[in-house]
């Protein structure tokens, strides 16, 4: 399975590099994307999720120096989830974006649905969001994720044990008569310390701009931190 989780990330990167030599219209660009993430349970349905994720460039091909460090956005995000039924959740919430000097809202709805496999579980992300500027028309984005969720033994996700996680996900975008497709590859790796906190560990892979001869790659390396917190309070 170790191996497994290897050939995926070297796939992923070997397809960018290859696709980054071969169109010599695209554009290039890598970095990290830290990103910590603490839900409260509100409630047995209900809880808020809180997170901060920023964005830091490494590589921009775009630039006359393509190698050096430049700090791009921090996202600061809160949703309220609420559980449909057995296996569907509910979100919606709000965006806060710090780019530059540039303040960006962003409006977010999502539905997610688990299905519990004998070995692992597949999970479903049909969200739209709606991104507001004060020098920019508004952009309306529809978006569908697919995730694979993994235990690296067992039959489920236990504490102290690794798991294997990937994601892929289609975004179409509509922005002033402007139409755009971006996909998105996540093979990751993750720790579960205990049922309250986790961390993830991998690539986040993005093609855009398809529909334009200057497509546009992006390859972050992504550390995830999630926390759980309750606060339900006792009867």
């Amino acid at each position: 399975m170790h191996n497994t989780i290897i050939k995926i990330l070297f796939l992923v990167l070997c397809i960018n590099l290859l696709t980054h030599d071969i169109l010599a219209q695209s554009e290039f660009s890598s970095g990290i994307l830290p990103k910590f993430t603490l839900s409260s349970k509100l409630s047995n349905r209900t809880k808020l999720i809180n997170a901060i994720e920023s964005r830091q460039v490494f590589i921009d091909d775009t630039e006359e120096n393509s190698f050096q460090y430049s700090y791009i956005l921090t996202d600061l995000t809160s949703l309220i989830s609420t559980k449909i039924g057995a296996h569907g959740v509910l979100n919606g919430g709000y965006l806060f974006r710090i780019k530059d000097d540039e303040i960006i809202h962003r409006t977010i709805q999502q539905y997610n649905y688990v299905q519990l496999l004998h070995v692992g579980r597949i999970g479903h992300r049909l969200a739209t969001d709606q991104t507001f500027t004060s020098n920019e028309a508004p952009e309306f984005r529809l978006r569908y994720r697919v995730t694979y969720e993994k235990p690296l033994s067992g039959e489920q996700i236990d504490s102290k044990e690794f798991y294997l996680k990937f994601s892929n996900e289609y975004l179409g975008s509509y922005q002033q008569d402007e139409t755009d497709l971006e996909i998105r590859l996540l093979p990751f790796l993750g720790y579960e310390f205990n049922r309250r906190s986790k961390t993830e560990f991998g690539l986040d892979y993005r093609i855009s701009n398809f529909f334009n001869s200057d497509t546009k790659h992006k390859l972050w390396v992504s550390i995830h931190w999630l926390y759980t917190i309750d606060i339900r309070k006792k009867k």
